[in-house]
């Protein structure tokens, strides 16, 4: 059995085998933490009969593109998903030796946390959790708990309060600590400097970057596409008397991503929708995503002979993090699109702090989020886990 191991693996060992009780992995993008802390639980659970490892994350819709494809493709690379049973039902791997792997979202509503006790507990993106789920996974936990996070959170975040605890200790990575890292990864890495400084600081450099009030940066203006661009996509979010509808076009050229809004309009039924489309010359050889919440909006412009799809279900704040990740460009006749930049924000509490909540008119950057997450943000292996 072989196993890529970075430093971050050598520095969970050694806290483990020190004694410390709350292990915390900040770190940059590809820095390794996530993925290091998936082999240590698995060689852990092989090495010990009948123990119990919880993984967590913020949502149980995360899970399933992000860390049970990880899982899968580290069990897969040491040769071992074989060596037990996996229940898509109830995501949960158990090993032949009678030890078990779960995985949990902590918005998981059915009291199901509060009954978990575990041997080992390990959190992916931590800093997206309330002080109270970590809490009742805390009180549940036999041995020691792994935390891995971006560093993307108020300096106040509750994290810290744990970091300070004697049996805790703080390991920071970056994805330099990774050498198996494709150069593609990497250049794109440090493409983010240019994109977003503070997405910089944080996804390259591991720095605690205060959340700042206005959501995203303003995009720059074209009036021209550059040439030899290849991939072009459509994104809807769905809306009516109260809310408009927005559609936009997306045109990609790497890490750049020119929008234009083609339809930003009250009182559209989806009949009248799919006629301007067509009348565009968007036909059923376009690739178009749609709010997920519309079902029947999506049934009957398929109906209508376009090729629509709902958006895979992620949180607010991992739409808005994959967003900052790209430089936007806006056609100069895209007005509204440019005004939902600008007022995109996040709002405030009584006392001035700026909270993870957003507010300001968001049909046309959901739309952009949408197309985003649906044809740019694909795992590069998906899994039926059957």
């Amino acid at each position: 059995m072989k196993v890529q191991a970075t430093k971050v693996f050598e520095d969970i060992n050694d806290s483990v085998n020190e004694g410390y009780r709350y292990i915390f992995l900040r770190g940059s993008t590809r820095s390794s933490k996530s993925i290091s802390a998936l082999q240590y639980v698995i060689i852990e659970c092989l090495k010990t009969p009948k123990i119990s490892v919880t993984i967590a994350r913020a949502t149980a819709v995360s899970l399933k593109n992000t860390i049970l494809v990880d899982f899968k493709d580290i069990m897969e690379s040491m040769d071992i998903w074989d060596k037990g049973t996996f229940n898509k039902v109830d995501n949960t791997f158990i090993f032949d030796n009678e030890s078990i792997i779960r995985f949990v979202g902590v918005d998981d509503k059915t009291g199901r946390l509060r009954g978990l006790r575990s041997t080992i507990v390990l959190c992916d993106e931590v800093n997206t959790f309330d002080r109270n789920s970590f809490i009742q996974l805390e009180l549940r936990c036999e041995k020691y708990l792994i935390s891995c996070y971006n560093p993307e959170m108020p300096e106040n975040h509750w994290i810290f309060d744990y970091e300070k605890k004697d049996n805790a200790v703080l390991h920071i990575s970056s994805w330099r600590d990774n050498p198996f890292l494709d150069d593609k990864i990497i250049e794109s890495i440090q493409q983010l400097k240019e994109i977003d400084y503070d997405m910089w600081l944080i996804y390259s450099e591991s720095q605690i970057v205060p959340p700042r009030e206005k959501i995203y940066q303003q995009p720059e203006i074209y009036t021209e596409l550059p040439p030899n661009i290849k991939e072009k996509y459509y994104g809807i979010d769905f809306g009516y008397s109260n809310d408009p509808c927005a559609v936009v076009e997306m045109n990609v050229d790497g890490r750049n991503i020119y929008v234009k809004q083609i339809v930003y309009d009250l009182g559209l039924t989806n009949e009248d929708l799919a006629y301007k489309l067509k009348d565009m010359g968007i036909d059923r050889d376009a690739d178009i995503v749609c709010d997920s919440a519309e079902p029947k909006s999506i049934a009957e412009l398929k109906r209508n002979g376009l090729n629509v799809r709902p958006v895979q279900k992620t949180s607010v704040l991992y739409g808005i993090q994959k967003v900052r990740q790209y430089k936007i460009f806006v056609h100069e006749d895209s007005v509204d699109i440019l005004n939902e930049f600008d007022q995109y924000q996040f709002k405030k509490d009584r006392s001035g702090n700026i909270t993870n909540t957003p507010t300001g008119a968001d049909h046309a950057l959901d739309a952009i989020k949408y197309g985003i997450l649906q044809f740019l943000d694909k795992p590069k292996t998906q899994y039926s886990f059957l």
